[in-house]
């Protein structure tokens, strides 16, 4: 065998040759945490630039840097800087399931910071990420983009121009033209955090969220994918089946369950019923059909020309059967509709006859008339009073000045109406009445007081023009100036001008604390944009009423 010298010394020479850049490489990105180390490249060559060491690698490489591993096709290294630059078929990957891939990459390892551009894909496992440009930080495990991306897991898809992620949260950080698609519902936002474990988005600012029956915007919040609930803190607006519409402070709404609660400044309309509520505070249950409403509520029905308001402590409505809708209102409960005003302790309307029933001292104003019962029931035809039944004691009075009153009693009375008059009265058992005649001047000329079992009395503008007494009728006129007006009153008279005035403040009061919104016309405006973004806050205690 021939020994050729020249090459041994080649070989030893390239021997030689690698073992330097091995020992500069080391040298020049340190020890310990900030180096880098190659695992592997098809080859390595060595220049020197500007004073600055540089090292190519080419062919399958592999640098390592504690839990991080950079594979490429080729690569530099830059002594001096502690920076790497990798290219074509680039993928970084850590342990916890990060990977990411991209055809170019800068990266720093005494900061840390990896910047990857071009095709850049990153998967935890959980979720991908794709975009242009994406910074990357191998310590904290944060990354970030400027230029839009497409981010994906089993369910959802989003999209918007910036964001960060935390891979260890597993919590993003949207902003700028958010849109998150979801089987469930689409999300528009500008800002907007979202955990992929949990599925949890919160929201920062202006957000419109679409489902397959509701429309829902809001400024701050929240919405779990998996429990599917909704939680909406500012300025929350929620339509449903387009003629459901409510309005909050605080909204939340568990899907599953189809029950929440509203509070402060609620409005909920319904436009197929024409109705709509509004307090400070409500809780419902659509899948059993009922809704308590409390702290000055007020219920508008506006099926008509004149609107029916009615108010009280607390009103709740409720599905009986099932279609038949009921409504209560207890605890100083009120009506007022037009030229008719109600007072009682409690009420009831039932929609399958459509009566409102009126219990503990019921008082009725209606145009000139209080009328008074221990117990009432108000028929209605349509959106329209028909007739109001007085059980027991039923009594009528008008003032006709400040001290003389015609007055109307029985045991049981029934008033029909005529648009929004009186326009009949039937009186069935211990009939008596009071009525003052008046000259062509308004002048008094006396008072018919008319006793009778039964009495019909027909009017026309609040005033009685036909009256017929039945079963022995007893009729005495007494002249004006033999009537002391203060005595000349029936058994049981009594003049609720105070509780009319409380009345008529409670009312004023539930409106000046639940402000009228648009009562006939419902508009879907969006608020303007806060100055600030609104953290959502903690889920309140939801407590549901007792069977």
């Amino acid at each position: 065998m021939k020994h050729h010298p020249h090459k041994a010394i080649l070989h030893n020479a390239a021997v030689l040759l690698f073992l330097l850049l091995s020992a500069s490489i080391s040298a020049v990105f340190g020890q310990g945490k900030n180096t880098i180390d190659i695992e592997q490249a098809a080859e390595l060559t060595y220049e020197e630039a500007g004073g600055e060491r540089i090292r190519r690698l080419v062919g399958n490489v592999i640098l390592k840097q504690e839990d991080v591993r950079l594979y490429c096709d080729s690569a530099f290294l830059y002594g001096d800087s502690k920076l790497a630059k990798a290219f074509g078929n680039v993928r970084i990957v850590q342990e916890g399931k990060f990977n990411a891939r991209s055809k170019y990459l800068e990266y720093n390892g005494a900061t840390k910071d990896a910047l990857l551009r071009r095709a850049v894909f990153l998967t935890d496992g959980e979720m991908t990420l794709s975009t242009e440009e994406l910074f990357y930080n191998t310590n904290t495990k944060i990354s970030r983009y400027v230029v839009g991306a497409v981010i994906t897991n089993e369910d959802a898809t989003l999209k918007s121009l910036r964001g960060t992620y935390n891979n260890s949260t597993k919590q993003f950080f949207f902003k700028t033209r958010v849109r998150l698609q979801h089987p469930d519902f689409r999300l528009e936002a500008d800002t907007l955090h979202y955990n992929n474990l949990t599925e949890q988005a919160d929201f920062y600012g202006p957000t419109d969220i679409f489902s397959q029956r509701t429309t829902t915007y809001t400024e701050g919040g929240w919405y779990r994918s998996k429990s599917k609930e909704l939680y909406l803190t500012k300025n929350g607006q929620v339509m449903i089946d387009s003629q459901q519409f409510i309005r909050a402070d605080t909204i939340y709404f568990d899907e599953l369950r189809e029950l929440g609660y509203c509070r402060g400044g609620v409005q909920m309309i319904d436009t197929a019923e024409r109705t709509e509520i509004r307090g400070g505070y409500t809780r419902f249950n659509r899948k059993e059909g009922w809704n308590w409403v409390y702290d000055y509520p007020i219920l508008a029905n506006f099926g008509d020309a004149d609107t029916l308001y009615l108010t009280a402590d607390t009103i709740y409505q409720y599905k009986q059967g099932d279609s038949v809708s009921v409504l209560r209102a207890w605890n100083n409960a009120l009506v007022d509709r037009a030229e008719l005003l109600v007072s009682c302790d409690s009420l009831t309307y039932e929609e399958a006859d459509s009566v409102f029933r009126l219990f503990t001292e019921p008082v009725i104003w209606s145009n000139e008339f209080q009328i008074t019962s221990e117990y009432m029931e108000l028929f209605t035809t349509g959106k329209k009073f028909d007739r109001l039944e007085m059980y027991k004691d039923g009594f009528l009075v008008k003032a006709e000045d400040s001290v003389h009153f015609s007055q109307i009693k029985g045991k049981d009375i029934t008033a029909y109406f005529e648009g929004r008059q009186i326009s009949r009265m039937d009186v069935k058992g211990n009939g008596e009445s009071i009525y003052y005649v008046q000259r062509e001047d308004s002048s008094f000329m006396g008072a018919n007081k008319i006793e009778s079992s039964d009495i019909t009395i027909l009017m026309e503008d609040s005033r009685p023009v036909e009256i017929t007494f039945y079963v022995k009728p007893v009729a005495v006129l007494h002249p004006i100036d033999q009537i002391d007006p203060y005595t000349f009153r029936l058994k049981g008279f009594i003049w609720a001008i105070e509780r009319k005035e409380n009345a008529i403040n409670q009312m004023a009061m539930a409106f000046e604390c639940s402000p009228e919104r648009g009562l006939y016309a419902f508009i879907w405006p969006k608020p303007p944009v806060v100055a600030s973004p609104v953290p959502a806050a903690p889920l309140p205690l939801l407590v549901l009423p007792q069977e």
